[in-house]
């Protein structure tokens, strides 16, 4: 399974499974606080209600996979750890490395 569809699958049992739904608010919560970011500044960039992002950061809902694609771009970020908490695997992971 590639990575976008193990993203995908995970997004979808995230509303599910409240414990993987916290998890994925709580790196969504962190991240936009460590960049200085509001809610309402990410609504506005994916032209969704203020009361989503909160909902999101707080675990209540899940956002849709591109919402997550958008914040991880802006944040310059990879989309699956974002989602899932893994880190990559393979040659994406070792990008920079070599010395």
């Amino acid at each position: 399974m590639n990575r976008r569809a193990q993203t995908i699958e995970h997004l979808e049992r995230s509303g599910e499974d409240n414990g993987l739904r916290r998890a994925l608010a709580a790196r969504l919560d962190t991240t936009l606080k460590r960049a200085g970011i509001s809610s309402s500044r990410v609504a506005r960039w994916l032209d969704v209600s203020e009361q989503d992002v909160q909902f999101w950061r707080r675990g209540i809902t899940v956002p849709p996979l591109n919402a997550f694609t958008r914040i991880a771009e802006a944040l310059n970020l990879d989309v699956h750890w974002l989602c899932t908490g893994q880190t990559p695997v393979g040659p994406v992971a070792l990008e920079g490395v070599a010395g």
